[in-house]
């Protein structure tokens, strides 16, 4: 009884102070002892580790279905493989199917808000696991996640009212989390996981290059897990094979109703429309072609005729396409995420510095959880709940904060800065410099110094970066480059007379850095013997880094915002062997 009370108090304390959200990785470590995780909830097999996993056939399939595009990738790309020898880093599947690797539960998140989305239920239980290991290196324990996330979500069951089940997360438990886990609940199993990346040495005009699986498997009736469509991502290649196909999207897109969910950002799109596998692209998130979908579909023409007088979030024909892109899953992940991902989990105590967290949620999730939290508590209330929500990229109702998406052509001039900064073009597609950035009148450590032009294509390999002239960092500052691995450029300097908005991190010596990895020694080893002290920008949870930088954990213990791929945990390559 004492244990379960002890487990009660740290759940209660976690939801309290993360808003509808369990992340504190004790609490959470307790409920996978006691039958919540991820081969239990998923495969209903109480197993330690991948490779014991593996040997069950619904999981095989998934990998199966996983190394099978992994290996057309390589297939395309002989520069492409599973290690540091190759200059073009896969994802290595073995993780997978090893004993030194499992799926470790980082948080359980009340999506009751997308009820909508669910007819006769009251929204989602989303279970986030990360896939993790632990494995001695050259005598030395590593203990690191790795950039792959799989969501397991459940439909949430209604019982008298949704507010009965909004009353239970007040004292939410592991009891409550089983019985609204059960298999018959189970909506869809959703993998995000970084399949390739190229360091900033090989792609130095872009600061890096990534690309990220995105895929959604419901079980089918004969008990197999099959690939399904993924919510309001367009099937480009099917649409625009097919000119019936395409002409029918268009004219349901534009019925009343539907231009009125696409506003309130509930928009639905039928299955027949959607792709089943998609991939989506970093850096510089929306202004990749490849990550916007309807922009290679439809052209703003076809958008044109629309009455916006009276729509709250699109303005015109370009809001539109964007609202469109900003809803499908590979714009949702690239714009104002970490790295590809919404929510990453909180760090074990364990972990070194240089490769932890400070802050799990990206900013669009830091923005989003006000909105989420009213929903539950009107429910709470007994209330009807407003599921509407703004753009993931931010919310045009509110001025912008330090470095939020801002508007800079006269369609967006409702995408506000707030007092004392300015919207600041930084990365822009090269035809359309529609959005910028919230940034100090005076530039501080961490501000943008490198803008650039992005030329886009379908093939998302061929986009290109023209750099623009930089911009001044300030006196004591200098410009760290994109092509050292800064997207956009960085200001920095020393850490002797730091600024408002400031504090002191470690920068990793590229040189150094990569030598020290490519003899395999341990990556906690070579950022030891490979760092130098730098003014960066200060974050936590309330103040979010820009777009392409993540908010790290500095040896003093505060936030810092630095490139994602500088911590292992967001890159698939430097790592020790899987087997």
């Amino acid at each position: 009884m004492k244990n379960i009370l002890f487990l009660i108090s740290l759940f209660s304390s976690s939801f309290s102070q993360a808003q509808l959200l369990i992340e504190d990785p004790v609490s959470l470590r307790s409920m996978e002892v006691q039958g919540v995780s991820f081969s239990e909830v998923l495969f209903a097999t109480k197993l330690t580790n991948n490779k014991d996993l593996f040997a069950q056939t619904e999981y095989k399939t998934l990998v199966t279905d996983l190394e099978t595009d992994l290996k057309a990738l390589q297939a395309a790309d002989v520069n492409l493989g599973p290690s540091m020898k190759y200059s073009h880093r896969l994802f290595d599947v073995r993780w997978l199917q090893s004993s030194s690797a499992r799926f470790e539960l980082v948080g359980i998140v009340n999506r009751m808000d997308r009820a909508i989305f669910n007819p006769g239920t009251c929204g989602e239980l989303r279970l986030i696991y990360r896939l993790s290991y632990e494995k001695n290196q050259i005598g030395v324990l590593i203990n690191s996640r790795l950039p792959m996330t799989a969501n397991a979500v459940f439909k949430l069951p209604v019982k008298d009212s949704c507010k009965e089940i909004a009353s239970q997360w007040t004292q939410i438990n592991t009891t409550t989390i089983l019985e609204w886990t059960k298999k018959s609940q189970l909506k869809s199993l959703e993998l995000n996981l970084q399949s390739v990346r190229w360091p900033s040495t090989v792609r130095g005009d872009m600061g890096g290059h990534a690309e990220y699986f995105m895929r959604v498997y419901h079980v089918a009736n004969n008990g197999k897990w099959v690939p399904a469509p993924l919510e309001n991502t367009p099937d480009v290649d099917a649409l625009n094979t097919n000119s019936q196909l395409k002409q029918e999207l268009l004219s349901w897109l534009l019925k009343p109703e539907q231009i009125q969910a696409l506003d309130k950002g509930v928009l639905n799109i039928p299955e027949k429309f959607l792709a089943r596998k998609v991939s989506s692209f970093a850096l510089h998130g929306m202004n990749r072609l490849a990550n916007r979908p309807f922009d290679s579909v439809f052209k703003k023409e076809d958008f044109q005729n629309i009455d916006y007088s009276k729509l709250t979030h699109i303005y015109g024909a370009s809001s539109f396409r964007r609202r469109l892109n900003d809803m499908s899953c590979a714009g949702c992940h690239q714009g104002r995420t970490i790295a590809g991902f919404h929510f990453l989990g909180t760090d074990h105590a364990k972990t070194v510095f240089a490769n932890s967290i400070f802050s799990s949620q990206s900013p669009h999730m830091i923005d989003e959880m006000p909105r989420r939290r009213k929903y539950w508590s009107a429910l709470l209330e007994g209330k009807t709940a407003d599921p509407s929500r703004p753009f993931s990229e931010r919310d045009p109702l509110k001025p912008g904060t330090l470095n939020a998406h801002c508007g800079l052509s006269s369609e967006y001039k409702a995408w506000t800065c707030a007092a004392g900064l300015k919207c600041t073009a930084v990365v822009a597609p090269e035809k359309n410099v529609e959005i910028g950035e919230c940034l100090p009148e005076t530039p501080i450590a961490g501000n943008p110094c490198e803008p650039g032009l992005i030329s886009q294509t379908r093939n998302a390999h061929k986009d290109g970066l023209k750099p623009l002239a930089k911009t001044t960092c300030g006196s004591g500052m200098f410009c760290e480059t994109t092509r050292v691995g800064f997207p956009g450029g960085m200001c920095s300097g020393g850490c002797a007379d730091l600024k408002p908005g400031e504090t002191c991190g470690a920068i990793a010596v590229l040189v150094g850095f990569n030598n020290c990895l490519a003899k395999s020694r341990p990556f906690s080893q070579c950022l030891a013997e490979n760092t130098r002290p730098g003014a960066l920008q200060t974050c936590d949870n309330q103040t979010a880094c820009r777009a392409d930088y993540i908010c790290m954990k500095t040896s003093s213990g505060k936030g810092a915002c630095i490139p994602p791929y500088f911590l292992f945990q967001l890159r698939v390559d430097g790592h020790p062997s899987p087997i």
